[in-house]
């Protein structure tokens, strides 16, 4: 059994008492199943004579304790199939459910996503999420939707959110067009990526 979000508890125990979660926040052994590595997408653009190097710009950035390295597999494909880099995020799910959670600015939660669209990282408290999509109480489980979804990557060493790649920028730029941040996104210039 997999899914994108881990299962939802009532009070303190799980529905299911005898099961093992892996989750985007900590998918251990499982973690080169989530996405592409680096070797994969290295032979994928070989075989489909794209540039390696923008394959990693465009779709790698997520990482794991065992594998530094992840691939956005939806995408990856995608763009070996149509040869060309782009965003391929829009037709998986649309950007008013992204722009949903993050104009609920929770305890600062437009403070974080700024700093995360100018290219740094913000911790983030995995534990406090309640693992629904209306459940939200702070800040953090708000981030760890977003991770846990995609958009953001989570470094679990360091206890930090960030986005991972070009493809995500686009999709948190798009998602803030008309929110009525202007200002941020003159400021982490989404209008050159829009």
């Amino acid at each position: 059994m997999n899914g994108i979000l881990p299962i939802k508890k009532y009070n303190s125990e799980s529905a299911l008492n005898n099961f093992d979660e892996f989750t985007m926040t900590n998918p251990a052994m499982l973690s080169e199943y989530v996405g592409f590595t680096e070797k994969e997408v290295q032979s994928l653009c070989r075989t489909y004579h794209m540039n390696f190097e923008e394959a990693a710009r465009w779709y790698d950035g997520y990482s794991f304790r065992t594998i530094q390295h992840i691939y956005s597999p939806n995408s990856v494909v995608k763009s070996m199939l149509r040869g060309e880099y782009s965003n391929y995020w829009t037709s998986t799910v649309a950007y008013e459910s992204l722009r949903s959670y993050i104009v609920m600015n929770f305890d600062g939660l437009k403070d974080a996503i700024v700093q995360m669209l100018t290219g740094e990282r913000c911790k983030v408290d995995i534990a406090t999420f309640e693992n629904d999509l209306t459940s939200f109480e702070c800040r953090d489980d708000v981030l760890t939707i977003l991770i846990h979804l995609g958009y953001l990557a989570y470094d679990y060493g360091k206890k930090e959110a960030y986005v991972p790649n070009e493809e995500m920028m686009e999709a948190f730029c798009r998602a803030i067009k008309g929110t009525g941040w202007t200002s941020v996104i003159e400021a982490v210039n989404c209008t050159g990526i829009l």
